[in-house]
């Protein structure tokens, strides 16, 4: 019996030591699963964070593109912008290049027009009637403002009518302006 009492003894320490390591094992299982799970939080936590990390890189490498983007154009609008302006500089240098010549052949004109006068001077005025009719009005004016005033009566009476009318009508506003 004392042996049974020994095996006994023996067995439940036995099972004691199994039950407690089984406890042991199990509270260590939980504390491995309580770990796990923490982990896996931690771990989806960290997903998620990633996902987040993930769309900020994104939208900053798109933020980056757009900024590259609006950089290329801000240098391509003041590239058109140097070209307009140096346009403009160009235009405004053959605007007055071209007021410079508009002003010569106004010289010219006036000079030609004033021997022209000098020539229908020295003409008959019948016939220098007969040519001054049939000029541009504002070539006739020209050229009787430019003659004297007795030799332009002349012609003018020897033009005649309506046409000396008018003429002298033009050549008298010729002379207020």
């Amino acid at each position: 019996m004392r042996l049974n009492m020994k095996y006994t003894l023996l067995v439940s320490i036995a099972l004691l030591a199994l039950a407690l390591i089984t406890t042991q094992v199990i509270a260590e299982d939980a504390q491995l699963m309580e770990e796990g799970i923490q982990q896996l939080e931690t771990e989806i936590s960290s997903v998620e964070e990633r996902r987040l990390i993930v769309q900020l890189r994104e939208k900053k490498q798109k933020n980056e593109e757009e900024a590259q983007a609006l950089k290329k154009e801000r240098n391509e609008l003041n590239l058109l912008r140097f070209e307009v302006d140096k346009k403009l500089d160009e235009l405004q240098l053959l605007r007055k290049e071209i007021q410079e010549l508009l002003v010569e052949k106004d010289v010219i004109e006036l000079a030609k027009v004033q021997e022209l006068s000098q020539m229908y001077n020295k003409m008959d005025p019948a016939k220098a009637a007969q040519i001054i009719s049939s000029l541009d009005r504002e070539l006739a004016i020209g050229i009787l403002s430019g003659m004297k005033s007795k030799s332009a009566g002349k012609v003018l009476a020897n033009i005649g009518g309506e046409q000396a009318a008018a003429l002298s009508t033009a050549y008298s506003t010729l002379r207020e302006d």
